[in-house]
């Protein structure tokens, strides 16, 4: 397990790579913080000091206080982190490979956290099942009245503001999120979308409006069907497809023994249960005739290319479940016990941008480890890890930078060096803008 001194010069690799701070102080600042997290593996305050580096000796009370400061400053904010997020989540993720159905296509899923007394909506890159989140916003809980949505546009329009206009993008988000606002806000970045819809909703087909529910009623019992159809009513609907099914349930196969069985046939008792408890004083509604079903508002035209886009959605929630307890409830960064006890909201914006930074970092370690060219002695530590191999890119990395033994102490800052090259290598629209600036005016460097 490599120490804070060890892995800080390379963290502020990826720090000047990024350009998160141009100030070389708020930048080895931060870069401690970073590292702090990596070696600590919990967003804690606790966790963080004793992990902080320093150069000699410093008392217990002075390092919470050093990690208080942090909380506060604006190059932990999603306004000032989210173009460098974006830019370095392209770098490491390519678009969809040719031959699938969503090729050339880079997915970005849309969803919220709840941590006590706030809502943290992120906006991720999907990659190996997890998302790298690239931008944010936080809400009281309950949500102030009429913030719901503008946060939202507000959060797809920041990160749009950053996103390449040469990279195709496409939006998946869950029933809650589905507005014409939003819409809007995805037709003017020059997204497409795959958004899952509320059985409530009216969808505009062949000239008649009519609920999701309505629709459901007239579908076919098995597989999918995808029509043109137009979101809301009247000439204003928002010309899309409206795809609609049950598809197929598909267990694996490790998860098709008894008691997995068994929790998977409680789950909907449960859903009811949180849902009565959630929602005291409003009746019973007609969820249970709906749940089965999928119903889609897509730009894609066709039912299998926005099934699969569908399908990236719950990387969000495996990023989410890393960020809190872990695999296992145990081995996770503690997001929400570190939020929930903060009372200002830009704080709580801090702590998300510290997370989304270690995230990017700790996914490329997991993401090398988990190459089948990887050094032989990275090969055989991976294989001591667990017996399947079912492992997400965000535990392989946590894995290889708490690995005991001191095997993958050489090839950590090494890998680690990498991926900030990598990162800081110029996008293709980057060298365009730059071409056209040289066109434009003598450079004043020499070559």
């Amino acid at each position: 397990m490599p120490s804070s001194a060890e892995l800080y010069p390379v963290v502020l690799l990826w720090l000047q790579a990024l350009g998160v701070s141009g100030h070389p102080t708020a930048r080895a600042a931060l870069g401690q913080l970073v590292t702090a997290l990596l070696v600590g593996q919990s967003l804690r305050s606790t966790a963080l000091m004793r992990a902080l580096l320093s150069p000699k000796p410093v008392p217990a009370r002075q390092r919470y206080k050093r990690v208080a400061r942090a909380w506060t400053r604006r190059w932990l904010s999603s306004a000032w982190l989210t173009p460098s997020l974006v830019r370095a989540a392209l770098a490491l993720v390519g678009p969809d490979p040719a031959g699938r159905p969503t090729a050339g296509l880079t997915h970005l899923a849309l969803d919220s956290v709840r941590c006590g007394p706030w809502e943290i909506f992120t906006l991720g890159v999907a990659w190996h099942g997890r998302v790298l989140v690239v931008g944010w916003e936080v809400l009281a809980y309950p949500w102030p009245k009429g913030r719901f949505t503008p946060a939202v546009c507000a959060l797809i329009e920041r990160v749009a503001a950053a996103w390449p206009s040469d990279r195709s993008a496409h939006l998946v988000a869950d029933r809650a999120f589905p507005s014409r606002p939003l819409f809007g806000a995805l037709q003017r970045a020059g997204w497409g979308w795959t958004v899952r819809l509320r059985a409530t909703l009216p969808v505009t087909v062949a000239g008649q409006a009519r609920t999701v529910r309505e629709h459901l009623a007239h579908a076919a019992l098995a597989g999918w069907t995808a029509v043109a159809a137009g979101y809301g009513r009247g000439s204003g609907a928002l010309a899309g497809t409206l795809v609609i099914g049950r598809g197929l349930e598909v267990i694996p196969a490790h998860q098709a023994g008894p008691a997995s069985l068994a929790r998977r046939a409680a789950r909907p008792a449960r859903r009811r249960q949180h849902l009565a408890t959630k929602h005291p004083r409003q009746r019973p509604d007609a969820s249970a005739q709906t749940d089965a079903w999928v119903a889609l508002f897509s730009t894609h035209p066709a039912w299998l290319a926005a099934t699969t886009s569908d399908g990236r959605r719950w990387a969000t929630e495996g990023s989410y479940r890393d960020g809190q307890g872990g695999w296992d409830g145990q081995h996770g960064w503690d997001l929400e016990p570190t939020v929930a006890r903060l009372t200002d909201p830009a704080t709580v914006g801090g702590v998300v941008g510290l997370w989304a930074l270690g995230t990017l970092l700790q996914s490329w370690v997991g993401d090398q480890v988990g190459q089948p060219a990887a050094p032989p002695v990275v090969r055989a530590v991976r294989q001591e890890w667990t017996t399947t191999g079912r492992l997400s890119v965000w535990a392989r990395g946590r894995l290889a930078l708490t690995e005991p033994s001191g095997r993958l102490r050489a090839w950590l800052p090494t890998t680690l060096a990498a991926g900030a090259r990598r990162v800081a290598l110029p996008t293709p629209t980057s060298l365009a803008t730059a071409a056209s600036a040289g066109r434009a005016a003598p450079s004043t460097q020499a070559a």
